[in-house]
């Protein structure tokens, strides 16, 4: 253990010898160099920055005349000939106003008036909706009765231009066995004609009936 204890302090005498010595050769290294950059840097020499002179521009003056094109004469003005003669009208002259003879009217030559359009118009196309006149009340079946069976049916129905249901379908119904009672009753009632502009029209509406057994 003597032995490793004295080898171990010559190996730290060692590296403190080549610290101190390695520093110095760094030292001296430096002060070589800056020695050498200071004489490098004395012996250079410096000239002030002396501008070139501008140099002259000789330019020559050019004389532009434009020529300017007179606009031409206008038109002459055209020669308007008056009349030799002029008329002089008094004032009850003036006044007189011919009227032509009447022709006979004849009343057959008349048009007639336009046909019925075949449109069908909505309801809510029209100025004047519907109205009921006369309201039929559908006849009950007697199977529907007998089996106490009740429902309601809607018919989709065209009105025409005398308030007469021309066409007549079935739009919705509970139980096919209203269906025809309700056509048939649909079919027999009586409006009053929309109208369109005051002209009556086609029109389209829905009626609804309801088959309701008394309690």
């Amino acid at each position: 253990m003597a032995r490793s204890f004295i080898e171990k302090i010559r190996s730290e005498n060692t590296l403190e010898n080549e610290y101190s010595r390695d520093l110095n050769l760094a030292f001296t290294v430096s002060l070589v160099l800056f020695i050498a950059a200071f004489l490098f840097v004395r012996g250079c020499t410096f000239q002030g920055y002396n501008p070139k002179k501008p140099s002259e521009i000789q330019g020559e003056e050019i004389n532009i005349q434009a020529e300017i094109e007179e606009p031409p004469p206008p038109p002459p003005k055209p020669k308007i000939s008056l009349p030799e003669e002029i008329v002089e009208t008094t004032e009850e002259e003036a006044d007189t106003v011919e009227i032509q003879e009447t022709v006979d009217f004849d009343e057959s030559e008349i048009p007639p008036p336009p046909a019925p359009t075949e449109t069908v118009f909505e309801l809510y196309q029209v100025d004047e909706p519907p109205e009921v006149v006369v309201q039929v009340q559908p006849e009950y079946p007697e199977v529907a009765r007998k089996a106490g069976l009740e429902g309601k049916v809607i018919v989709a129905a065209v009105v025409d231009e005398n308030g007469n249901v021309i066409k007549a379908e079935i739009h919705r119904s509970d139980n096919p066995i209203f269906n025809e009672a309700a056509l048939a009753a649909a079919r027999k009632m009586k409006f009053k004609p929309a109208k369109q502009k005051d002209i009556p029209v086609k029109v389209k509406v829905f009626i609804p009936f309801t088959f309701k057994l008394r309690r």
